[in-house]
């Protein structure tokens, strides 16, 4: 793959941007580990052709020796961020190693509208309906409206008599899993109301097997009063957990708030955790994050820089297997 002409690859499932050094869905960016993302990058470079696990090992970890494991791992959260639970999209050559089993979708106008962000060209039409709304309402929900204007959803009425109502209908994803559909429309007006870009999201009911002190961390778990040094609100939405501890979902921060480490405005990213010993540990881009549960219900999140520097945040259970319509204290 030639970096200056092929930088931009559009999948059927994904789209991968090496300029930038991120793979979307839906036109959302994966939080991959930096290995994980040399993997995929070498079996985007071979779309359709087997990789042995030795050219992986080298393209990857070059002379450093690391088991198989390492592999694995970074296959495992592939699979999950890209939703191939059947891996019809990385293919597993028994013994022999792995297979990108997709081609490079040519691009057209239809296709990039549907895979990557529109420009704002294309928003336009969205922008003139949502002149109709309140100011208060643009305002609080500047962020959010921002997100959702990327996404393929059905247009704002001109005339709308209760807009909160038609906006939460507009962000809330059409298949959210095991969430009532009363208790999603309560989440996307948290979600309004803090700045917060709400991803689709969709929670799978866990398998029997999956231990309580994993299975617990499923659902959605929202801040209060945001990280504790700037305030800056926060979500996390774990939508799946299985037997092994593996957990994954969405990262949600608000727009910047002073003293926050990272600026600008609102943003979310998926994540691939494992629970281990009661704690949910993810190794991003900005550093270590981990998550446990506290004596009172609570989630006591931190993010632990690469840079220097500790955050904390504490998150309450929005909707939980455990405790289903929990609303955040905030709330009325």
């Amino acid at each position: 793959m030639d970096p200056a002409t092929d930088s931009v690859l559009i999948f059927d499932s994904f789209v991968f941007d090496l300029a930038r050094g991120v793979v979307r869905v839906d036109g959302v960016e994966l939080d991959l580990r930096p290995k994980s993302f040399a993997v995929l990058r070498h079996l985007v470079s071979n779309a359709g052709r087997l990789v042995s696990k030795q050219d992986l090992h080298e393209a990857v970890w070059g002379n450093v020796a690391v088991s198989d494991d390492s592999l694995v791992q970074c296959i495992r959260e592939l699979r999950l961020k890209l939703r191939d639970d059947e891996h019809r999209i990385i293919k597993t050559v028994s013994r022999r190693g792995y297979r990108l089993d997709a081609e490079p979708v040519p691009p057209s106008d239809d296709h990039e509208l549907r895979s990557v962000p529109r420009p704002a060209s294309t928003s336009r039409g969205v922008a003139a309906r949502l002149a109709a709304l309140p100011r208060w309402l643009l305002v609080s929900g500047l962020s959010v409206i921002a997100f959702a204007a990327l996404a393929t959803a059905p247009l704002i009425a001109d005339r709308m008599r209760n807009p909160l109502a038609e906006l939460v209908n507009w962000l809330a994803p059409s298949d959210h899993g095991i969430v009532p559909d009363q208790d999603v429309e309560r989440i996307a007006a948290l979600a309004v109301e803090k700045q917060l870009p709400l991803p689709a999201f969709r929670i799978r009911a866990p398998a029997g097997d999956v231990p309580d002190n994993v299975r617990r961390f499923l659902g959605v778990w929202a801040s209060d009063e945001g990280w504790i040094n700037s305030h800056r609100q926060f979500m996390m939405i774990v939508t799946s957990v299985d037997r092994d501890g593996v957990a994954t979902g969405y990262l949600v921060n608000g727009p910047a708030m002073p003293h926050s480490r990272t600026p600008g405005p609102g943003f979310s990213g998926g994540f691939t955790g494992q629970v281990s010993d009661g704690i949910l540990r993810y190794d991003g881009n900005a550093g270590a994050h981990s998550a446990s549960i506290t004596g009172d219900g609570r989630i006591e999140f931190k993010l632990v820089f690469r840079e220097g520097g500790t955050s904390v945040v504490f998150l309450e259970p929005l909707w939980t297997l455990a405790r289903p319509g929990r609303v955040a204290h905030n709330q009325t």
